[in-house]
Parts: C-alpha cells; sequence; structure tokens
C-alpha cells in the first residue's frame, strides 16, 4: 500500500499507511483550549516508559483523567489494581477523600467467599 500524509483545507491531517511507526518515547495530545487552569506543562497521552511499558496519561499529566469507553476485553497477565478515592466520606467528614488500593484478584476471592455463605446460610434456611 503506498503512503501518504494529506494536508487538505481542513483542520485535521491524515496519514495513509499500514502502519504509523514512531521513533520517539512520548506522544502529547494538547488543547491549549481544553485545558484547566492551573494544569500541568506536558500532556503526555502515550510514553514508551522506563520498564518497556506503554504508559496512559504518564505523570498524571491530564488533570481530568482517563477515560476508556467500550471495553470488551481487558487481558490482564499480572496483578491489577485500582485506587479508589472515597469522595463521599469527605462528604461526612471535610477534607481529603481517602484513597484505597485495591487488588482485583482480593475482590473476587472475597465476593466468592461471601456468595458461598450466603449459598450455606440459605441451604440451612431450605431445610425444614
Amino acid at each position: 500500500m503506498p503512503t501518504d500524509i494529506i494536508l487538505n483545507d481542513s483542520p485535521e491531517i491524515t496519514a495513509v499507511c499500514d502502519n504509523f511507526n514512531v521513533k520517539g518515547h512520548d506522544l502529547l495530545l494538547d488543547s491549549p483550549a481544553r485545558r484547566k487552569a492551573s494544569g500541568p506543562r506536558f500532556r503526555r497521552a502515550l510514553v514508551h516508559d522506563q520498564t518497556d511499558g506503554l504508559t496512559l496519561n504518564f505523570g498524571n499529566d491530564y488533570p481530568g483523567g482517563v477515560t476508556i469507553g467500550g471495553v470488551k476485553a481487558l487481558d490482564v497477565t499480572g496483578t491489577l489494581q485500582f485506587r479508589i478515592s472515597h469522595h463521599d466520606e469527605v462528604l461526612l467528614s471535610g477534607g481529603n477523600p481517602p484513597d484505597e488500593t485495591v487488588l482485583l484478584s482480593d475482590v473476587v476471592k472475597s465476593l466468592r467467599s461471601e456468595i458461598a455463605g450466603l449459598k450455606a446460610q440459605l441451604a440451612k434456611l431450605a431445610k425444614p
């Protein structure tokens, strides 16, 4: 397939190719009109990081966070963890919300244990 970069009379650039090879470590995506007033200097959307990994929102450069819509699959080979901010507790006590790091595997194990316990209780209640 021939490659081409199309510059026309519109606010976009089109790259026609089978592979788009970037020889660099940071892909910055920035719209000054959408920035928060006191946001970070850089907007590193994708970074080939120092561990040979791919990092989205490197350094939390996007204060609004990352939203991924329409996820159909998530292939995790290591431990999947979430950092959860408890904003509801701020409403009750004031101050900064506490953070909690949660391992998804621990949550699944806990839920399975609770389900087994509930099934056992139901089985006892069902016996005459």
